[in-house]
């Protein structure tokens, strides 16, 4: 039977349906908005806010993010539609922010990927260059999964430390997507690993805290600090490296964190 979509070209949902062919059990997400009431009010606020990459906006640590979800609207169409096409498969719980306090979402919308721990998410619309790893995940969950090589799986097994890993993309940018799917992969080999990936011209608050200027942009931080936006990073990523260069950063940052020594942050490119 032949799907007509709203939003992908036939294309597309073909080629969408292939992967959905492959998933051995189903995927259940979460999406969290900020209310079913608000569906619709956001259209056209925000239609010029993609138009620069960098948001000049400098917040305090104390304030907290904005509460308005820019996005809900087409993030809730893009979830019907994936449910649609995946013919089930593909599933989305929706809620409202005042009932997802136990998911605790930092920003709006929130896919949050059906994993044992929630310790996968995304943040924002994952449009253009980034919804690729936004199916790929899906994929991995699914099938349960992971391309990573032996070495950099027995790396990331070995991390006894909670760490959060926060990711800064944009639609745009061609290498984003690699970084946010090994890390993606990273989480499902051990959940000790929380991802979480920021669309940083949608969602700035964040990306200004830490003056990021170009993605990806990859903090680690200590899982104590989940909630203290623009947190002291244990170690930064300020550019692409290969997935075991990434892994040998998780590692050092664990180290750092079992020492006390969260100070000093380096990063490597």
């Amino acid at each position: 039977m032949s799907v007509q979509s709203q939003l992908f070209d036939e294309e597309t949902v073909n080629a969408l349906k292939e992967i959905f062919r492959s998933f051995k059990k189903n995927v259940n997400d979460y999406l969290v908005i900020d209310s079913f009431e608000n569906l619709g009010k956001h259209e056209h606020e925000h239609e010029h806010e993609h138009e620069h990459h960098h948001h000049h906006i400098h917040f305090s640590l104390t304030m907290k993010p904005p509460e308005e979800c820019p996005t809900c609207n087409e993030a809730v169409m893009l979830a019907q539609e994936l449910s649609k096409v995946s013919e089930g498969v593909l599933n989305f719980n929706i809620v409202e922010k005042k009932q997802a306090s136990p998911l605790k979402p930092r920003f709006l919308p929130a896919f949050i990927y059906d994993t044992k721990k929630y310790n996968i998410r995304y943040y924002g619309l994952p449009s253009g260059q980034e919804f690729a790893p936004f199916i790929y995940v899906h994929q991995y969950i699914a099938n349960d999964e992971v391309k990573l090589s032996s070495k950099v799986k027995d790396m990331v097994g070995s991390i006894d430390v909670p760490l959060h890993v926060k990711i800064f993309v944009t639609p745009e940018c061609p290498y984003c997507p690699i970084v946010v799917d090994y890390f993606n992969q990273m989480a499902l080999v051990n959940d000790m690993v929380w991802v979480e990936t920021i669309e940083a011209i949608e969602l700035p608050f964040e990306a200004d805290l830490y003056g990021v200027q170009a993605v990806p942009y990859v903090t680690i931080n200590k899982i104590d600090d989940y909630n203290n936006y623009g947190a002291e990073p244990v170690e930064i990523i300020p550019g692409y490296v290969p997935p075991e260069n990434a892994a040998k950063i998780l590692l050092k940052a664990m180290r750092k964190i079992k020492k006390g020594d969260t100070s000093g942050k380096t990063g490597e490119r």
